[in-house]
């Protein structure tokens, strides 16, 4: 699950930079303009990184907190609750984990039953869909007879390197850009 303005952000930005490769690659098709190419390129890699990668899976029996650098997979029985002031927290008895990419309730104007336009809430769907999920989870997804199931945290290495890459190849594309 992810909010509809990081996808849309994600693919505006993507075009932008797909634009950015292909006038560099027809304009200048040399080592140099290679080089440069690494520059849009890293820009997309990063607004990947942060506005499309990170999610909430709302498994069978887990939560998990797909983040930039870290994934946290929380089984349901291990959830004590949920802060929801800035963002989605998930309460456990080790520690509150943050979800990156579902932003807390805002506050939004609208008008009264007076006609008078006042600050309310303006309830996150996303979630909403999470507390829902939480509230109606069976008991056999809440059991865990053994102990079996712990919280897993996990890092993302795959989306690191390509971080890492990227952002190289940006230096080396701005260290070519002549002066």
């Amino acid at each position: 699950m992810r909010t509809t303005s990081s996808t849309v952000l994600f693919f505006v930005i993507a075009a932008l930079c797909a634009v950015g490769v292909g006038s560099i690659a027809i304009g200048d098709f040399t080592l140099r303009g290679l080089a440069v190419a690494g520059i849009p390129i890293a820009v997309g890699t990063v607004v990947y990184a942060l506005y499309r990668f990170p999610r909430v899976e709302l498994g069978h029996r887990e939560l998990a907190l797909i983040n930039p650098l870290q994934s946290v997979r929380i089984p349901w029985n291990l959830v004590d609750g949920f802060d929801i002031h800035f963002g989605l927290g998930v309460r456990t008895h080790e520690k509150v984990f943050s979800s990156w990419p579902l932003a807390g309730r805002g506050k939004k104007m609208e008008k009264d039953e007076h006609g008078i336009r006042r600050l309310m809430d303006n309830p996150n769907p996303a979630v909403d869909t999470v507390l829902d999920r939480y509230s109606g989870l069976s008991d056999e997804e809440l059991s865990n007879p053994r102990g079996e199931r712990t919280i897993t945290t996990s890092w993302n290495l795959g989306i690191i390197a390509a971080l890492v890459v990227a952002v190289v190849w940006a230096g080396i594309g701005f260290a070519a850009l002549p002066s």
